[in-house]
C-alpha cells in the first residue's frame, strides 16, 4: 500500500487539513486507490469517509478554480480536464 494512502487510513493524516496541503495529482491517486478498496467485498473502515473527504477536496478546487480564485497557499488549482 502506499504511504499518503497508509498516512491516511491510520490516522496519520488530517483529513482537512492535510488534504489541503496535497497537489492535485495526489488527490486524484488517492481517490483511485481508496475507490479500489471500495470496490471490494467488505471494505475497511473509514475507506467510504476518506473518499468521500477526497471528492469533496477535488470539487472544491474545481468550483474555486472556476469563479478564478486563488488558490490558498500550499494548495494546487484544479485543472479542468472536461471537453466540451
Amino acid at each position: 500500500m502506499n504511504a499518503l494512502l497508509t498516512s491516511c487510513l491510520e490516522g496519520e493524516l488530517d483529513p482537512v487539513q492535510g488534504l489541503a496541503k496535497l497537489s492535485v495529482a495526489e488527490l486524484n491517486f488517492l481517490a483511485d486507490a481508496l475507490f479500489r478498496l471500495l470496490d471490494v467485498g467488505k471494505p475497511e473502515f473509514g475507506v467510504k469517509s476518506w473518499y468521500d473527504a477526497v471528492l469533496d477536496e477535488l470539487a472544491a478546487r474545481g468550483e474555486r478554480s472556476t469563479r478564478g480564485e486563488v488558490p490558498a497557499p500550499g494548495e494546487q488549482a484544479a485543472v479542468d480536464v472536461s471537453s466540451d
